[in-house]
């Protein structure tokens, strides 16, 4: 589920890149969007006008420039948006499914195959804990919270404190968790918090350490 999570994230970036009329690719970890003529276009832009661009002064072309810049950080937002938006999409959808048929999911002490496919989705919004927890662990250790996640890009973006989105999904993450903990049978918990954590860490090392590199290059 690490795995998959992982490539489904990214091809919600991907994908909004794909329909937003870029170029793009996704790997193993990650997902990029290129366009080389508008890139061209900044490009010659910037080294013929590079002092009125840095102090906003009249040049040829300057509305163009302008809003073909807003454009492009307006897509970006949206690729960006197009990851999480995938991610807790996703586990919102098996959330709900599992609450709607957590009767028929459950026994008195036993998971029906149904109900394990559905907590697993659910649990997609694990990512929103693990990003938090990430974020919050490389603020103590260095300071200065982990500015190239997805969510405080998105708060950045949107001009709001960049901690808001993180911490707001998060605890949503931590809620479903609990939530799931206490649908399933009591004899089952410990279990399946050892396992999840073992499991989800190994997915981590094998796939994003190892031998994701390799599979998908």
């Amino acid at each position: 589920m690490t795995v998959i999570g992982t490539l489904t994230h990214e091809l919600g970036h991907y994908s909004v890149s794909k329909y937003l009329g870029y170029e793009a690719s996704i790997n193993y970890q990650r997902s990029s969007y290129w366009d080389n003529d508008l890139n061209e276009y900044f490009k010659h832009s910037y080294d013929k006008y590079s002092n009125e661009i840095k102090n906003n002064l009249d040049f040829p072309g300057k509305q163009k420039y302008q809003t073909t810049i807003k454009k492009y950080q307006a897509d970006n937002f949206w690729i960006i948006l197009g990851g999480p938006l995938q991610t807790i999409l996703t586990g919102s959808i098996g959330f709900l499914l599992l609450l709607l048929f957590r009767k028929k999911c459950f026994t008195t002490d036993n998971v029906k195959l149904t109900g394990w496919t559905l907590i697993f989705i659910s649990l997609f919004w694990l990512r929103q804990v693990a990003n938090l927890f990430m974020a919050i662990m490389t603020f103590i250790v260095k300071g200065q919270p982990f500015l190239s996640g997805d969510e405080m890009r998105l708060a950045y973006y949107l001009d709001i404190n960049i901690w808001i989105i993180q911490v707001i999904t998060g605890l949503f993450g931590i809620a479903i968790l609990f939530i799931v903990l206490k649908l399933l049978p009591k004899s089952l918990v410990l279990t399946f918090l050892l396992s999840g954590l073992t499991g989800g860490l190994l997915g981590y090392y094998l796939w994003l350490i190892k031998f994701g590199q390799y599979i998908m290059p």
